[in-house]
């Protein structure tokens, strides 16, 4: 069950990644979003996939 909720976390931060990145495309400076996007996407992934 913790494995379940530590996944669903970081499917929960990769996601807002995600929706920063589609947000900032429709901005004045999609660039700049897209690596403030990729921060989160990051860090959930490194979550999801990392060491235990």
């Amino acid at each position: 069950m913790e494995k379940a909720v530590a996944y669903a976390i970081s499917a929960a931060i990769v996601a807002f990644g995600v929706w920063i990145f589609v947000a900032g495309l429709s901005s004045s400076s999609p660039a700049l979003w897209t690596v403030v996007a990729l921060v989160p996407i990051t860090i959930g992934i490194v979550s999801a996939f990392g060491p235990i």
